[in-house]
């Protein structure tokens, strides 16, 4: 599956939910989860990021960061936006 992700970076998606602070009626804080989306792309690149913001070279099997992507963020595929049959030859 991760194979096929990488074939259709430009136009498989993947979403997760990020907490943000927030405030109940009566003033109680309170998480609200805003579900973020990107292609396989760009959480490939914004996992390079951290990897060379730690000091470590960003450089690597794009297949690693996005698998170190998926997991720390409990991304999962949008199921719409990638195709596991063959495409016969086409990019």
């Amino acid at each position: 599956m991760l194979e096929q992700l990488l074939e259709q970076r430009h136009t498989a998606m993947v979403e997760w939910a990020e907490p943000h602070p927030a405030c109940g009626p009566e003033g109680n804080d309170l998480n609200a989860y805003v579900v973020l989306r990107a292609t396989v792309h760009d959480c490939i690149n914004m996992r390079r990021l951290v990897v060379r913001n730690a000091g470590m070279s960003p450089m690597g099997n794009d297949a690693r960061w996005l698998s170190e992507f998926i997991d720390i963020n409990g991304a999962a595929l949008v199921k719409d936006t990638f195709t596991t049959e063959a495409t016969d030859g086409e990019a």
